[in-house]
C-alpha cells in the first residue's frame, strides 16, 4: 500500500519484495521456511498435503508508524513428515473425519520496516492456531475490506460438517476481524478457543476485535462473532475488486462444479448440502443448512471439464486492456484455462490456458493482474489482452527465412535436420531447420549435451514445415502445404512461438492468433471430399510440450540426431554424413563430435526398424513422444520417467 512495490510469499515460507519495475530484483524479506510445512517432499514424503504459506497481507496504513504489519496464513512443520501428510494422501476427507497429524494453522502477525523493508526481529505474534485436520481445504486467503477490517477465507478441512457449524470450530467460511482493535466498533471475542471450546492447544480471539456489525452475533458465547459467511468448501483465493470493493472466492466443489462466489454478509454458500447450483452426488451428511439458512447460489459455476480446482484471481481495473474492464480474471489449476467471468450476469468466456498451474493472482497499484504458478524458479506472469501478436512477420515471405518459398529454399545460416523417427502428427510429414546467431562469421554454439537437453543460445531460430499427404481431384497422391512454425530464443532466455497457415493455392502463409491458435478443416481426399481437422496451436498449446523441462525444444537432442543425412539435396556440393559430427564442424555445437564418437552414443531405435527389438523400439517411442512431458524435471505431468537413458 503506497508503494510500487511487490511481495510475494513463497509456499516454502520464505517472503520477497521487489520492485514493480522491468526485470525487477527479487529480494529476500523473510525466511519462515523452518516453522512452515508446505508440500514439497521432504527423502520423498510430503511434509503437508495442501500446506504451506498460504495467505498474505499487508495492512492497508501500511507506512503509518503502528501499521506496518504483515499478516500470514500458513500450515505448521509437524516434525515429523509422515504424520503431518494427513493420512498420507490428498483425498482423505468427508463427512466427520477428525484426523489430527501434529500440525496447527496459524493466522500470525508482524512487524516491517516500510522504508528498508527490514524484517522486525520479534515482532511476530499469534492471532489464531488451530489444530490442522485431514489432508487438504485449508484456505488462507485474507483481504482487508474498504472497511478496514481482515476477511480471512477458512476451508472446512475435508471434515464436510465443519462448514455448517459455526460453535466448534472456525472452518469453511470468511471470519471477519477487526486487527486495529477499535472500542468505538467492535469488541474483544467472547467465545474463544480453548477457554469455550476445541483443544488446550489451540487459541483463538489474540490481537483482534469483533466488529460489532457481524452478522453472528453471540453475546452469551454460544457461538463464534468471527463468522461473516459460511457454507465454504475449499477457498484457495480471495481478492477485493479494487473499484467496488466487493469481495470474490474461488471455491473447489467436489465432484461436479466449482464456482466463484461473491462475499457478501450473513450468507451460506450450502456446502455440504450444496455444490454450486446442485446438491454434491457424492455427499449426503444427514445435516441441513445451519439454522435453516437459505442457500446463496454462485455468481458461475464452472462443471470439470473447465476446472477441477478454480483459484481465484481479481476483477480488471487497469487501463491498458479496456475491453475487459470490469471483468473477473480467473484460473484453474488443473486445466490451466484463464477466464474473464461477466460479474453482473457470471456469463464467462476461456481467454487461453496457462503455462503453468496458478496457485495465486496478484494486482498492483495500475490494476494489472498477476499469476503466480507453482513450482521451482517459475516466472511471474501478467495478465494481457488476447490477440493477434503484435511485432511480428504477418506471412511467411516477411520472416526472411527462405529464399524461395515455393521450393521452401531457406536464407543462408539455416542447416536442415532430420529426426531418425518424426514425432507423431497426425500422419503430417516434416521438415526442420535450425539457425543459430552468427556475429562475425564465428557461431553463438548450441550447448552440448549427450544424453540430456540442448542448450540454445538467445537469438536461436528452429523452424518446422508440415505438408500433408492427400488425393488430389485427379485421384493421383500428392502432398499440400498446410503450417510452417517458429521457434526463436528471446533475449530473456523464453521462447517465441508461431504458427504460419498456407493457404489453398499454397503461395503464401499467414500468422495464426497465436493467442487462440486455429482449427481449420482439411480436405484429404478431393475425390470423396474426406477432411480432418488440422491444429494451429496457441502459444500455451505450445508451452504444454515445450515446457521448462525441455528448455523450448524437443527435437534436438544427440540420441534424435545420431543418424546420416544426405545434404546434397539442398546443396549441390553436400556430402552425406552424421548430422552430430555436421553440427560440430559447423560450429553450432560446442564440443568436438567424430565419426568415431557416434557409435558409443544413445541412440534412438526407429520403430520401423526390422533388426530391433520390441522393447527398443517401444522404449524408443515412448522417448520421444511422451518424456518430453513425463520426466522428474516437468511438475505438470505425473512425474513418471520414460526417457530412454534410464534402465528398467
Amino acid at each position: 500500500p503506497g508503494q510500487s512495490r511487490i511481495v510475494i510469499g513463497q509456499l516454502d515460507g520464505k517472503i520477497y519484495w521487489m520492485d514493480d519495475v522491468a526485470n525487477p530484483i527479487k529480494n529476500l524479506l523473510v525466511d519462515f521456511s523452518s516453522a512452515v510445512g508446505d508440500a514439497i517432499p521432504v527423502n520423498g514424503v510430503k511434509e503437508v498435503w495442501d500446506g504451506g504459506l498460504l495467505g498474505l497481507e499487508l495492512h492497508p496504513d501500511f507506512g503509518t508508524p503502528g501499521k506496518n504489519h504483515v499478516y500470514i496464513y500458513y500450515t505448521t512443520d509437524p516434525g515429523n513428515p509422515a504424520a503431518g501428510v494427513g493420512g498420507g494422501a490428498s483425498g482423505t476427507f468427508g463427512c466427520f473425519n477428525d484426523e489430527f497429524h501434529g500440525n496447527y494453522l496459524n493466522l500470525e502477525r508482524f512487524e516491517l520496516n516500510p522504508v528498508t523493508m527490514a524484517y522486525v526481529a520479534n515482532t511476530k505474534v499469534t492471532l489464531m492456531k488451530r489444530r490442522m485436520l485431514n489432508s487438504t481445504h485449508r484456505g488462507g486467503a485474507m483481504e482487508f475490506g474498504n472497511d478496514g477490517y481482515l476477511y480471512v477465507a477458512t476451508g472446512e478441512q475435508g471434515r464436510a460438517v465443519s462448514a455448517q457449524d459455526i460453535t466448534d470450530n472456525l472452518d469453511g467460511g470468511v471470519l471477519r476481524i477487526d486487527v486495529d482493535m477499535d472500542p468505538s466498533t467492535g469488541h474483544a471475542p467472547i467465545r474463544t478457543m480453548p477457554q469455550d471450546t476445541g483443544e488446550t492447544d489451540e487459541i483463538t480471539g489474540q490481537f483482534y476485535f469483533i466488529p460489532d456489525d457481524n452478522p453472528f452475533q453471540s453475546p452469551t458465547g454460544a457461538t463464534f462473532e468471527e463468522y461473516y459467511t459460511l457454507g465454504i468448501r475449499s477457498p484457495h483465493r480471495m481478492s477485493k475488486d479494487s473499484q467496488t470493493g466487493e469481495l470474490y472466492i474461488g471455491d473447489v466443489g467436489e465432484s461436479t462444479h466449482d464456482e466463484i462466489n461473491v462475499v457478501s454478509a450473513g450468507k451460506n454458500y450450502g456446502w455440504p448440502i450444496w455444490e454450486g447450483n446442485d446438491p454434491p452426488p457424492n455427499y449426503d451428511c444427514g445435516i441441513s443448512m445451519l439454522d435453516n439458512m437459505p442457500h446463496e447460489g454462485p455468481l458461475t459455476e464452472f462443471d470439470r471439464t473447465d476446472a477441477v480446482s478454480i483459484i481465484g484471481g481479481h476483477v480488471y481495473r487497469g487501463t491498458e486492456f479496456t475491453a475487459f474492464n470490469g471483468k473477473f480474471i480467473t484460473a484453474d489449476w488443473g486445466t490451466r484455462k484463464i477466464f474473464s467471468v461477466d460479474i453482473v450476469s457470471g456469463d464467462y468466456e476461456t481467454l487461453g490456458t496457462l503455462p503453468g498451474r496458478p496457485i495465486s493472482f496478484g494486482e498492483n497499484a495500475n490494476g494489472d493482474i498477476f499469476y503466480l504458478t507453482q513450482g521451482n524458479n517459475v516466472p511471474l506472469y501478467r495478465f494481457v489482452e488476447p490477440g493477434v501478436t503484435s511485432g511480428m512477420p504477418q506471412t511467411l515471405t516477411a520472416t526472411g527465412a527462405f529464399t524461395d518459398l515455393q521450393n521452401l529454399i531457406v536464407a543462408d545460416g539455416f542447416v536442415p535436420y532430420e529426426m531418425i523417427d518424426p514425432f507423431w502428427s497426425d500422419g503430417a510429414y516434416k521438415k526442420r531447420w535450425l539457425a543459430v546467431p552468427n556475429p562475425m562469421g564465428t557461431p553463438q554454439p548450441i550447448q552440448y549435451s549427450e544424453d540430456g537437453t540442448w542448450v540454445f543460445p538467445v537469438g536461436s531460430v528452429l523452424i518446422k514445415h508440415f505438408d500433408y499427404p492427400i488425393v488430389d481431384a485427379n485421384g493421383i497422391s500428392t502432398t499440400k502445404k498446410i503450417e510452417t512454425r517458429f521457434s526463436i530464443k528471446n533475449s530473456n532466455g523464453n521462447w517465441t512461438f508461431l504458427s504460419y497457415n498456407w493457404n489453398q493455392a499454397e503461395t503464401e502463409a499467414f500468422l495464426v492468433d497465436m493467442s487462440t491458435g486455429l482449427s481449420e478443416a482439411l480436405t484429404i481426399n478431393e475425390t470423396t471430399n474426406e477432411e480432418i481437422t488440422w491444429r494451429y496451436p496457441s502459444t500455451n498449446e505450445c508451452l504444454n510440450c515445450h515446457n521448462p523441462a525441455s528448455q523450448g525444444t524437443l527435437g534436438p537432442r544427440t540420441r534424435y540426431l545420431n543418424s546420416d543425412y544426405d545434404y546434397s539435396q539442398h546443396d549441390p556440393n553436400g556430402v552425406s554424413a552424421n548430422q552430430l559430427v555436421t553440427l560440430s564442424h559447423l560450429g553450432i555445437l560446442d564440443q568436438t563430435i567424430t565419426d568415431a564418437d557416434t557409435d558409443n552414443f544413445l541412440t534412438h531405435t526407429s520403430i520401423n526398424d526390422p533388426n530391433a527389438g520390441l522393447e527398443e523400439k517401444a522404449r524408443s517411442y515412448m522417448d520421444l513422444n511422451c518424456a518430453y512431458c513425463h520426466q522428474p524435471a516437468n511438475d505438470l505431468r505425473p512425474q513418471f520417467d520414460l526417457r530412454l537413458m534410464n534402465s528398467l
